[in-house]
């Protein structure tokens, strides 16, 4: 059985009420989200198996948390758990610098 933090289940919640929801209250359909853990994420955006990139990525504010990623984190962990919404990411990363707002 997983062990599952109460940050977990509020994001797998949310995830699904969005889902479902989504229409009724003019919310566009979150079921194109996919998010990526720390690894599968390094991989896809073409880092191979070095994650310090993302950590940077998100130490500068280039991606956002809420937007572009979450931390999942269990409470008092001081360690972070970072997912990655995939489209959200490769959105970010198309934008020029100069025009990202935060």
């Amino acid at each position: 059985m997983a062990n599952f933090s109460e940050q977990d289940i509020r994001g797998i919640v949310i995830d699904e009420l969005r889902k479902f929801f989504g229409g009724f209250l003019g919310i566009s359909s979150q079921a194109d989200i996919h998010y990526l853990n720390t690894n599968d994420a390094a991989k896809e955006f073409g880092y191979g198996t070095n994650t310090r990139p993302l950590y940077h990525l998100i130490e500068t504010g280039v991606l956002r948390q809420g937007k572009e990623y979450q931390d999942r984190r269990p409470a008092g962990s001081k360690k972070a758990v970072y997912y990655f919404n995939k489209q959200a990411c490769l959105k970010r990363f198309d934008t020029p610098p100069e025009k990202r707002a935060s």
